[in-house]
């Protein structure tokens, strides 16, 4: 099933393994990819920054410049994978037939 079907109704996600999924994405949030200062009073570098200290010392090679393009760079292939995945959606709601896929 898919939208809300997924989550409530006949064919829905077992409850136990909502609360699963919902478990894990709590520990990642506030155990694994947390901001404070608990790896020997590490600060993130940037917004966003998750290595929470870790490989810190591999990217301390590059230019503030080189980081800034890099990021910049992975800004831009999460905005085109957004526009695809919305693209992908639109050609779903019109029932078109896609050349490639063919009819989802």
């Amino acid at each position: 099933p898919s939208g809300l079907a997924a989550l409530v109704g006949p064919d829905a996600i077992p409850k136990d393994g909502l609360a699963q999924i919902v478990a894990l994405i709590f520990f990642l949030e506030f155990g694994v990819m947390d901001n404070v200062k608990w790896n020997g009073g590490w600060e993130p570098e940037f917004p966003g920054d998750l290595r929470n200290g870790l490989g810190v010392a591999s990217w301390d090679r590059f230019s503030d410049e080189w980081k800034a393009r890099k990021r910049g760079i992975e800004l831009n292939n999460g905005r085109a994978a957004m526009m695809g995945i919305l693209g992908l959606m639109v050609h779903e709601k019109l029932g078109t037939d896609m050349p490639i896929i063919g009819q989802l």
